[in-house]
């Protein structure tokens, strides 16, 4: 803590609690222009916590805090805590004070509390394992702020945001992972107003330094498991790598392979698909993907592996373009779309000259891949028309069609749509044409429409492909000017980057790297830099069950024209909690 926060102590006097309630009670009724900053009379951390919270509509008095049951995402952190809050739990056995650990999202993953008048206190304000103690959730606590502010953190009674939390105590620290310095979680010491100590944030401060010890004295064991598994890999020959949660190693030969984007991409990747035993499977890549044999390392069950790169790859390599309209052709060799399936399907289309629908969610590049698919067929320069934007857009499509020009119709899942014996119109005359459309957002006679005129091939949303993610922004970079096309992105904003599901597909990848880009001006790409939404991308891969619920407020919303109160209705959940879940899974 700073030195003119030494003389911070926890007790307060009726008349000093009274004075801060009513401060904040000010702020939260006023709102954040109300007063001035500094006006408060709390410690500024307070203060910033209580205007981020005024700031974000979290709630004063929430029906009920965001569960989910408890699992392993931090066991390196879970097994250092152990044994230091089993040393310390004879010392705390009769003292009325709860050990609490969390992990960097805010979540409690393990709860220490003898005495039972604490632990009810504890339990009727769910600081419990599994509940969701992170700032956005519930407020100004010692969980959520110390992981915001990343320093230790004393919070008294009405500083809380959290009414239910008045009457509780919270001394917090921050816990950082050894070597990397990435922060992995918090340790606070919770207890009643009455049983304050004056040592209370000097002790949660000593424990937290504990729990770090015991994590680099284990870390420090499994790295010289990972190196063991290295030379082997290394002895078999050819490009190798060694990956677990926070460590690649690589031969000289896999170094090719490399960059900061490896590690956030190769982890998630093998974290959700990782084998049980040795498999040949297809791995992401800093350049592309790669066929590799992929083996687990016997370390415990705490998840690393080995790659061995096998030869004989196709190189991905997806090409971007530009001009005035947003798009312009691209030399024939190159691939029609960045998927290896999805290219093959477009080959086809253009092999039988078919008319082709290029479906898939807003933002996937339907246009970019049909005036791809076009320009092969000998169109170089196609009409596009949208005929949900422009009344006489048939009469300009069939004079480009007799001309041979080719044509594009756009987005016809938009009323109105263009009619079937319009669009049999239009291909008789045997100029190329293709059709775009979201078939998610059309109706069931746009459905039948183009599935009995067009050959349809889909593309997928950008979350489902994250492995070429490296390839699309080297290739969005190599779109712009120096110096902004030489930037490059760190490795914990590619963390960012992999994690992100990218709502807005292509399109949003694309504004987002050509901003970013443009502002860094060649230079390095970090967290802070990117836009909030980015910065607060959950770090760890969703579960299947969290997969479903994310999808299912991602489509209330969207059935609901982004009008929340609709969307919170349809789901069955109050207005909070959407905006929790919204948080949670970063929807915006």
């Amino acid at each position: 803590m700073r030195r003119d926060e030494a003389r911070y102590v926890p007790a307060l006097s009726t008349a000093q609690r009274e004075l801060i309630r009513r401060s904040r009670e000010a702020l939260v009724e006023g709102g954040l222009l109300a007063e001035p900053p500094g006006r408060a009379g709390v410690p500024q951390h307070i203060e910033r916590s209580w205007r981020r919270c005024v700031s974000e509509d979290v709630p004063v008095a929430p029906d009920l805090i965001a569960y989910r049951e408890p699992d392993d995402v931090q066991p390196l952190l879970r097994r250092a805590a152990e044994p230091v809050l089993g040393r310390l739990a004879d010392s705390f056995a009769d003292v009325p004070v709860a050990m609490v650990l969390s992990d960097a999202t805010g979540r409690i993953v393990m709860r220490h509390v003898a005495v039972r008048r604490q632990r009810d206190i504890m339990d009727r304000a769910s600081a419990a394992e599994g509940f969701d103690y992170s700032e956005p959730s519930i407020g100004t606590n010692g969980i959520g702020t110390v992981l915001v502010e990343r320093r230790p953190v004393l919070v008294r009674g009405p500083e809380h945001y959290n009414t239910r939390l008045e009457g509780l105590t919270c001394a917090g620290t921050p816990i950082f992972a050894p070597g990397t310095g990435r922060m992995v979680g918090s340790f606070s010491l919770a207890c009643s107003m009455r049983d304050v100590h004056p040592l209370m944030t000097v002790m949660a401060g000593d424990i937290g330094r504990q729990i770090e010890a015991r994590m680099l004295e284990e870390a420090g064991a499994r790295h010289r498991d990972l190196v063991r598994a290295y030379l082997s890999a290394d002895r078999a020959g050819g490009a190798a790598l060694v990956v677990d949660e926070d460590t690649v190693l690589a031969n000289r030969l896999g170094l090719v392979h490399t960059g900061p984007e490896l590690h956030p991409l190769l982890w998630r990747f093998l974290s959700e698909h990782g084998p049980r035993q040795a498999r040949r499977m297809r791995v992401p890549l800093a350049d592309g993907p790669h066929d590799a044999l992929v083996e687990p390392i016997d370390d415990g069950g705490r998840g690393a592996y080995s790659v061995r790169l096998l030869p004989g790859r196709r190189p991905d390599a997806p090409v971007a373009e530009r001009a005035s309209g947003g798009v312009v052709p691209v030399a024939s060799r190159a691939p029609l779309h960045f998927l290896d399936d999805v290219d093959r399907e477009l080959e086809a289309v253009v092999r039988h000259r078919e008319l082709v629908a290029v479906t898939g969610p807003g933002g996937s590049g339907k246009l970019r891949a049909a005036l791809r698919t076009l320009h092969r067929m000998g169109a170089p320069d196609p009409l596009i028309v949208e005929p949900h934007l422009e009344p006489d857009w048939f009469g300009a499509a069939r004079a480009a069609t007799a001309a041979g020009r080719g044509l594009v119709v756009r987005r016809v899942h938009a009323a109105p749509a263009p009619s079937v014996a319009q669009v049999q119109a239009l291909a008789a005359a045997g100029a190329p044409l293709a059709l775009t459309a979201d078939l998610a957002a059309a109706d069931e006679a746009v459905v039948a429409m183009v599935r009995q005129v067009a050959t349809t091939v889909r593309l997928p949303a950008l979350a489902q492909c994250r492995e070429h993610l490296p390839a699309l922004v080297r290739a969005l970079l190599a779109e712009l000017p120096t110096p902004a096309s030489a930037t490059r992105f760190s490795s914990p904003t590619w963390e960012r980057f992999t994690a992100w599901h990218w709502p807005g597909n292509v399109a949003e990848l694309r504004t987002t790297v050509v901003a970013l880009a443009r502002r860094a001006g060649g230079g390095v790409v970090e967290p802070d830099d990117l836009p909030e939404e980015l910065r607060a991308a959950p770090r760890r891969p969703l579960g299947l069950m969290e997969s479903a619920e994310r999808e299912a407020v991602a489509e209330a919303l969207r059935a609901a024209g982004g009008n929340r109160s609709r969307a919170a209705q349809a789901l069955g959940i109050g207005r909070n909690t959407l905006y929790r879940k919204m948080r949670e899974f970063g929807i915006g």
